[in-house]
């Protein structure tokens, strides 16, 4: 699961901290911040789940196959988000 930081955000500078408010003169927002590798790994996976409801919504399979279409795509967006199953 991403883990999401509390933090604080300068409005002047920009600078992130998430241990405190700033206590200078720096005026601060709070944020959520997440890390870079966990927010790219996820960025990711949206990417492969989009291209699967693309394929989903575009594809025409024959009347006497599209059980076996739909079911692949199910396979696919079931490994793809770690076999969590969909209610």
């Amino acid at each position: 699961m991403t883990e999401i930081y509390e933090g604080w955000q300068c409005i002047g500078c920009g600078k992130i901290d998430v241990d405190r408010p700033c206590v200078g003169v720096c005026q601060d927002r709070r944020v959520q911040v997440v890390l870079a590798d966990e927010f790219n790994r996820l960025q990711e996976r949206n990417k492969v789940l989009e291209s699967i409801v693309r394929r989903l919504i575009l594809s025409k399979p024959h009347p006497d196959a599209w059980e076996k279409s739909f079911k692949a795509l199910q396979a696919e967006a079931l490994r793809i988000s770690g076999g969590l199953p969909v209610n």
